[in-house]
């Protein structure tokens, strides 16, 4: 627990030097990481559900999003040095709230949730990601 801790001040502190750094993020970032957290904690309930939890997948998730947030920091940053803007950044951000927010449908549906057309519609955007 006490690493936990460790790490959440870490990364606090590490967001707020950011935050001074750049200004702020565009709301893309806000929702962004709003649904990163719900894909995670739902991700959690369809493991537990499932009979499936396991703390080392569960860690390389944690550190799977986090490393899409660096990276999206990235493109702000190189892009607000380079033109002012920060376009780029936020439709990477915008990118990856679709991707999450699939991922979110997907565990609703293994747990059970009746997605109804929905799932359908998240099918659909499965295949075109997937080049399917």
């Amino acid at each position: 627990m006490e690493k936990q801790h460790g790490l959440s001040i870490v990364i606090g502190v590490i967001g707020g030097i950011w935050s001074v750094m750049v200004g702020s993020f565009g709301l893309a970032v806000s929702v962004l990481l709003v649904v990163m957290l719900a894909d995670y904690v739902t991700g959690i309930f369809c493991a537990f559900v499932n009979k499936e939890l396991n703390s080392a997948k569960g860690t390389r998730g944690f550190i799977k999003k986090l490393i899409v947030l660096i990276l999206i920091g990235l493109l702000y940053l190189i892009e607000i040095s380079l033109n002012g803007t920060a376009a780029g950044g936020e439709g990477a951000a915008w990118a990856y709230i679709a991707i999450e927010f699939i991922s979110i449908t997907e565990n609703a549906g293994k747990i059970g949730v009746p997605l109804g057309p929905l799932g359908n519609i998240i099918a659909v955007l499965k295949e075109k990601v997937n080049g399917k």
